[in-house]
């Protein structure tokens, strides 16, 4: 008997993109599926386009909203699928991505299957994104759509719900607890970078140290799970890349507000200084060797409150190779 493969969509105000997603995920050429579409309270013309699709696979939820977290726990709880997979409803998926990892899963007992991805912005480029940092978590990322779960990866896991960045809460949490993680090289979905509206494009101060919170709920749900002490220095590199990294590089250096931002930066390195101190002796590689030695350099300079000069050697070069890219 073919396994079922359950694929789940949680779906708010998406009217633009909802269409696209769902052919990607009905056209896929393993056809044993049940397509999960939880609709989190949208007030566009989503449910209607939802609705008109007469493909039997579909199972249509509608709940009041309360975010992506709630939608997708909700599609894990009514998930019969041997295995889950996780779309977001403005992105879409290659036509094979569940033949591939099903294919994956049988060749070498996986289970949990991690592969990449595009990311695509609004003109329609691409960029290939290489998941190659050498180790398991930072490999994986803390999004749950580029991976293929064995559904009981989530019995007694569920997403945070009422934060921001809400799957770096638990996603490390479930590769972590996998016994034979798989990685993969082939790109099998599309992420839309540059939707206004995302949360990832969104400046919101107040829910930065959010990022704390889910970082201190993956450690809680390791020692809940008995791999807490087998996990820190996946942990540690956890802390490092989202705490300090993404955090100081992608976000506090955007605040406009120099008291605000000062502050939050001399938290940010309080709190790493004291869960791990050593963490500068990690051999943590931020991209590339130009771009890892950048990096390094500019977050030395932001920690010690050096804005200016920061800026001059990562934010504005950063926004003009963005500029330039496109991403």
């Amino acid at each position: 008997m073919e396994d079922l493969v359950s694929i789940i969509i949680p779906v708010y105000n998406v009217e633009k993109y909802v269409e696209r997603c769902l052919d990607s995920v009905i056209n896929q050429t393993y056809t044993n599926l049940e397509i999960i579409v939880v609709n989190d309270g949208a007030t566009d013309n989503s449910a209607e386009i939802i609705k008109s699709y007469t493909d039997e696979r579909i199972r249509y939820f509608e709940k009041e909203n309360g975010g992506q977290a709630t939608a997708r726990n909700f599609g894990l709880d009514v998930a019969n699928g041997d295995y889950i997979v996780m779309v977001d409803s403005d992105d879409y998926i290659s036509a094979n991505l569940v033949e591939k990892c099903l294919d994956t899963v049988k060749k070498t007992n996986a289970d949990l299957v991690m592969f990449t991805s595009y990311n695509v912005n609004q003109e329609g480029k691409m960029q290939y994104i290489k998941r190659d940092k050498g180790v398991k978590v930072l490999d994986a990322g803390p999004t749950p759509w580029n991976k293929f779960y064995q559904a009981d990866l989530w019995d007694g896991c569920r997403f945070p719900v009422g934060y921001w960045y809400e799957d770096l809460g638990i996603v490390p949490v479930i590769t972590l607890k996998a016994k034979n993680p798989v990685k993969i090289q082939d790109a099998l979905y599309y992420y839309i970078t540059d939707r206004a509206d995302s949360q990832s494009n969104i400046q919101q101060v107040d829910h930065f140290l959010d990022v704390v919170i889910m970082l201190e709920n993956v450690e809680k749900e390791l020692k809940k799970l008995g791999i807490y002490d087998e996990s820190k220095d996946q942990l540690a590199y956890l802390y490092i890349e989202h705490l300090i990294y993404r955090l100081v590089l992608r976000k506090a250096i955007y605040i406009s507000n120099k008291q605000e931002r000062k502050a939050l930066i001399k938290k940010i390195s309080t709190i790493i200084q004291e869960k791990f101190p050593n963490w500068g002796s990690y051999p943590y590689q931020a991209g590339g060797k130009l771009t890892a030695k950048l990096k390094k350099k500019a977050l030395w300079l932001y920690l010690h409150h050096l804005f200016f000069m920061g800026d001059l050697v990562w934010k504005y070069p950063f926004s003009i190779r963005s500029k330039q890219t496109g991403f």
